[in-house]
């Protein structure tokens, strides 16, 4: 049983890569491979862990070895999961590592926001004290919070909301009751949000899901916040109401690059760099997740199965 990690790890130290060498023959491969090189590894494998290749039609329906991709991420738009299906290969995720971690990163951003925290820091570091004119904020206490999605973080987030003291509401693809959360329809959410957080998965049907017309249904005064994919969100449409101040504010864990507009010469905007996951937490509990799916697969036990 060959096994490879297709592309640079994130964390991988030493003591886990001899854990999943003990699973068979294993190689870490410290790059990004193009699609020749992807195509190569994958027809040289059983199994391949995978973070940050793109697995297209065209790379999966030449690849004629490897029987399953354990993905490292939450994440799985990187993957065409119907050419993997028809070349009978199955395909895991790890769907729960990062849910605590990226609740607590939309507080983050949703404060950084709401109390313009860079600004203030650049403004004490100019020597300023005690300036308040610019930094009235708004508070969470009593504001209504909508979430998009009604997932592990969706609800993880609820949960820390309700510490201080929002209202939650959610809206699902089906509508369906949710044991804990007020399901609205989307557009209902949109009109009657304070903060909307978004918590669903890039595909086909969520491509654009905010776009210009249900943009123009949040409050001038409500705040965006996307931890997820920037695809989810009409950019250009975004930076047009970030910047007549149609749209108080937005934190952004991600951007759609191929969209026009430069979101990040906005002051209403605060950005990080695709981090919400990443806490020493969330980093050693992914390891235990993709080891359970790896060994669970060899096992004839496969789990958080995508394919």
């Amino acid at each position: 049983m060959r096994i490879i990690y297709l592309d640079t790890p994130t964390y991988l130290p030493g003591s886990w890569h001899c854990r999943i060498a003990a699973l068979g023959e294993f190689e870490v491969f410290p790059d990004r491979p193009d699609p020749e090189t992807a195509i190569h590894r994958l027809s040289a494998c059983d199994i391949a862990i995978v973070e940050w290749t793109a697995l297209t039609r065209e790379i999966l329906s030449e690849v004629r070895r490897v029987r399953h991709l354990s993905l490292v991420t939450t994440s799985f738009d990187f993957v065409d999961l119907d050419a993997a299906r028809e070349a009978d290969i199955s395909v895991s995720y790890c769907p729960t590592y990062s849910q605590t971690a990226v609740a607590e990163h939309v507080f983050g951003l949703l404060l950084a926001v709401t109390r313009r925290l860079p600004a203030a820091d650049e403004a004490v570091r100019r020597g300023e004290s005690h300036v308040y004119g610019p930094f009235l904020s708004m508070g969470l206490a009593g504001r209504t919070l909508g979430l998009i999605g009604t997932g592990r973080t969706a609800r993880a987030t609820a949960r820390i909301a309700g510490g201080f003291g929002m209202r939650v509401i959610a809206a699902s693809r089906n509508g369906a009751p949710v044991p804990g959360l007020t399901v609205v329809p989307l557009d209902d959410l949109l009109r009657r949000s304070d903060v909307v957080s978004l918590h669903v998965p890039l595909n086909d049907s969520t491509r654009g899901l905010l776009g210009a017309d249900r943009l123009a249904l949040l409050k001038p005064s409500a705040v965006l916040i996307n931890t997820c994919r920037g695809k989810l969100v009409e950019q250009a449409a975004l930076v047009r109401m970030l910047a007549a101040r149609r749209l108080a504010g937005a934190g952004l864990d991600d951007l759609d690059d191929t969209a026009d507009g430069d979101i990040r010469s906005l002051d209403n905007v605060v950005l990080s760099p695709g981090t919400a996951w990443y806490t020493a937490d969330a980093r050693a509990t992914n390891l235990v997740e993709l080891y359970a799916n790896l060994s669970g697969y060899l096992a004839g036990r496969p789990q958080n199965l995508l394919t």
